[in-house]
């Protein structure tokens, strides 16, 4: 009777495949001499590197490895070094469930492996609700995720800082001049990465997007080698228009402003692919470059246009150009937005007028560089929040202008904010003599010092990596070094500092048994209220009996705390208007609500707080209808 040892290697190999690498490892290396030769060839492994890891840091040239020699890789290698870190990764994001000290601190580490630590975060984000603790398991692990999302992003906007640096002649190329050391579809997909969470869409898949529509369109035009610059620019915009990759679908004043809008990976996974013209503008452009035609957003006042270029000394229709223009190069322009064919120079000199811009349209008919791109897809986040913040409508009515996802409005609206800030700060050019220029790129890093203390703590490795350097760079000459030596970016490192050593300490537990007599906390963590007044829910976080104004979280300073009595228990809560955890309500405003069952019968504002609600909470008990708290260290016996 035949038996294993009978079969070729060929075959023990392809049945390896369906074996674990961890059972290869520990059992089928050690059946045999011959078992062990086979379950160390290096094919084997790469096939184990290929799909067991779907995310790799880009210093592992993985794509690239792939293609190579198969023996110029260590691939069993290569796979224990991926498992080694999972398994630091896993035992970090434990630590970091288990306890709030040095939370901040391990959150950094892990980033520090970047994409390598994708994989196994993601399982964590996805952990189903019969792990015990799966909202605070999904909420920090989804956060770190978040920083190593939003590095991936700031590094992308970062090689502008690196090509500003350089010396541009006359020379150089309108696609180096006009890109800034970026490409287009990268550039505006950093804004994506602030809101990806543990959704697909990054950067490597955004324009695997763009080089799939570019192919079905390919597929579509059997003579497109055939067509002038011209006939490709147009069929594209048609086929583009036909199939609903471009615009939006009835717009309305508030849809507009809708934050998918603002969002090219956003818009290029969805399937009504719905975008603002800066973003149908730049589809079209990255599409067009990918077939050979050189084209860029032209952004002109209220609207945005493509551009197309004809190769230089070549129409757009194919014919030579005089000698004396032999590097000279054609325009048209398109509206990827509204329309599918070549809009007349006649119309934008026309749209120009009726705008009251009567001169100087040469110069805004010229193509838009990406950083400048990039500067206006954030004024429009911003006015998407804008609109959100300043509407008046119910909530639920304003949830779809920055809602992404299903139920992710919450955590999108301070990252959206976010995203506007980084990009203010990292698309201006290393000027430090421009006093202008200089004071406004400072305004910029105040608001992102606000907005990471408050929001986004585990940032800082962060901002010591690119925004301290740049600070001391962009301070005035006569500050650059001052009192002793003291660079200008010591006050957001002193920031920095305090933080981490915040992160490091235990704060005193607040008991519930050491209150003085008659002095009762009637309401516990993790109940939901409904506020007695303004009618909004949230939920507890925390208590105090010494007056809101002591509240050691409060983030307001003692001037602009406007609480004076002591006659009643504060709480500190989440709620359902904003996401934020920064709200302190009083004793008498609470109204607890009864709840008894899973998520589905809590208020419809309260589940849309749950992915953020583990930044507190283990998780939802439905016997007792309270969120189990994850605040044991600070208010143990609730």
């Amino acid at each position: 009777m035949a038996s294993i040892d009978d079969l070729p290697d060929e075959i023990v190999h392809q049945i390896l495949l369906y074996v674990s690498p961890e059972e290869t490892l520990t059992k089928v290396a050690l059946l045999s001499k011959r078992f062990n030769r086979v379950a160390h060839e290096p094919l084997l492994w790469r096939s184990y590197c290929e799909h067991s890891f779907k995310y790799w840091q880009s210093n592992h040239h993985f794509k690239e490895r792939l293609r190579g020699n198969l023996h110029d890789t260590d691939w069993r290698r290569l796979f224990l070094q991926r498992l080694s870190r999972n398994t630091r990764i896993a035992r970090l994001v434990d630590g970091i469930v288990e306890s709030r000290v040095l939370r901040l601190q391990k959150i950094e580490q892990i980033c520090q492996y970047g994409y390598d630590a994708k994989d196994y975060l993601l399982t964590q984000c996805r952990v189903p609700d019969t792990v015990d603790d799966y909202l605070a398991r999904r909420y920090y692990s989804c956060s770190a995720l978040d920083s190593i999302h939003r590095s991936l992003a700031i590094e992308e906007w970062a090689k502008y800082q690196k090509y500003a640096s350089r010396r541009i002649d006359e020379d150089t190329p309108n696609s180096e001049r006009l890109n800034c050391g970026m490409r287009l579809e990268r550039a505006l997909g950093a804004f994506d990465m602030f809101m990806l969470h543990d959704n697909e869409g990054d950067l490597d898949e955004i324009s695997e997007l763009l080089d799939d529509i570019t192919a079905r369109f390919r597929s579509t035009q059997v003579y497109l080698d055939e067509m002038t610059t011209r006939q490709k620019a147009i069929a594209l915009a048609r086929w583009l228009h036909s199939n609903n990759m471009t615009g939006l679908n009835d717009p309305t004043e508030q849809t507009y402003r809708y934050l998918r809008n603002c969002l090219i990976g956003r818009a290029l996974r969805d399937e009504h692919h719905p975008s603002l013209p800066i973003i149908s503008a730049a589809i079209y452009s990255a599409i067009a470059s990918r077939l050979g035609i050189e084209a860029y957003p032209c952004a002109l006042p209220n609207h945005v246009h493509a551009t197309v270029l004809s190769p230089p000394g070549i129409s757009l229709d194919g014919h030579p150009l005089p000698i004396e223009m032999s590097e000279d190069q054609e325009n048209m322009f398109l509206d990827p937005y509204g329309s599918d064919e070549e809009v007349p120079l006649d119309y934008i000199h026309h749209f120009l007028s009726r705008l009251g811009i009567h001169t100087g349209h040469e110069n805004l008919l010229n193509p838009t560089a990406t950083d400048l791109i990039v500067m206006r897809t954030a004024q429009n986040i911003r006015a998407s929040f804008t609109s959100f913040r300043t509407n008046e409508r119910p909530l639920s009515q304003l949830i779809p202008m920055i809602e992404l996802h299903r139920g992710d409005w919450a955590r999108n609206l301070q990252p959206a904010l976010y995203s506007m800030i980084w990009a203010s700060i990292m698309m201006v050019p290393v000027l430090p003599e421009n006093d202008e220029i200089r004071w406004d790129w400072q305004q910029d890093v105040g608001d992102l010092r606000t907005y990471f203390y408050e929001y986004f703590p585990e940032d800082s490795w962060l901002i010591e990596k690119y925004v301290c350097p740049m600070y001391d760079v962009f301070a005035a000459p006569s500050r650059r070094h001052q009192n002793d030596g003291e660079l200008p970016s010591k006050r957001v490192r002193d920031q920095i500092r305090e933080i981490r050593r915040v992160d490091a300490s235990r704060k005193p537990p607040r008991r519930r048994s050491a209150l003085a007599d008659g002095t009762k906390v009637k309401y516990r963590v993790g109940q939901v209220f409904k506020h007695k007044r303004y009618e909004y829910h949230g939920i507890i976080l925390g208590w105090t009996v010494e007056g809101a104004s002591t509240w050691d979280d409060s983030p307001l300073s003692p001037s602009q705390r406007p609480w004076s009595t002591y006659s009643q228990p504060f709480y500190r809560c989440m709620v359902g208007t904003d996401g934020s955890d920064h709200h302190v309500i009083a004793e008498e405003n609470i109204e607890v609500v009864k709840l008894r069952g899973g998520p589905e019968v809590l208020p419809p504002e309260i589940k849309d707080l749950m992915p953020m609600a583990g930044k507190f909470f283990k998780r939802w008990d439905p016997e007792s209808g309270v969120f189990v708290s994850n605040l044991r260290e600070m208010f143990p016996e609730d």
